[in-house]
């Protein structure tokens, strides 16, 4: 995993002016902030969600089912290249930040992993051979019902990355759909 070097924010979000390695700030509880991208889909009047397992050699949360793309927002970047950078990086696309929907921010204050997360929302249509996956991190792809990944959550918790954001998530799409 890549060391990268992070911007610190405190506990209100905001940028200190300071930044660290992530190891640092992972490991010391330091605040920083993530970019968390959700691919949905109608399908049958329903809402599904593309879901990925994780790299088995990821750093946090390996072999897990994930329903979000995104990542750390490197130092110096903003918020939008943060969401570039990382949809390139994992997924292979290019994509236009006027075709996502912007969701709010997600604090998580688990120790160490504190951070804050700028959800965005991307209705997907393409097909999913179209996506590349060249970094490493994703094992395997598949559209899920958020009913199902609710109810799988429910039954094997460790099996998710992420559970607490699933609620957060199926009440944005719905009201936004």
């Amino acid at each position: 995993m890549n060391d990268e070097l992070l911007d610190i924010v405190d506990e209100n979000n905001i940028l200190t002016g300071e930044s660290a390695l992530r190891s640092k700030i992972h490991s010391q509880g330091i605040w920083h902030r993530t970019v968390h991208i959700y691919f949905f889909r109608v399908n049958k009047g329903k809402i599904e969600l593309l879901i990925h397992l994780r790299s088995k050699f990821k750093d946090s949360a390996p072999n897990t089912w994930d329903t979000r793309f995104g990542g750390h927002i490197k130092a110096g970047s903003t918020i939008e290249e943060g969401v570039r950078t990382e949809l390139r990086e994992e997924i292979g696309l290019n994509i236009d930040m006027q075709n996502l929907l912007e969701g709010d921010w997600q604090m998580n204050e688990k120790m160490p992993n504190r951070e804050f997360s700028k959800m965005y929302f991307f209705k997907y249509d393409g097909d999913l051979v179209d996506l590349k996956f060249n970094d490493g991190e994703v094992q395997e792809i598949k559209w899920m019902s958020i009913e199902d990944i609710k109810s799988s959550m429910d039954n094997n918790p460790k099996g998710w990355c992420g559970v607490s954001a699933i609620s957060r998530v199926s009440d944005y799409l719905i009201n936004k759909d």
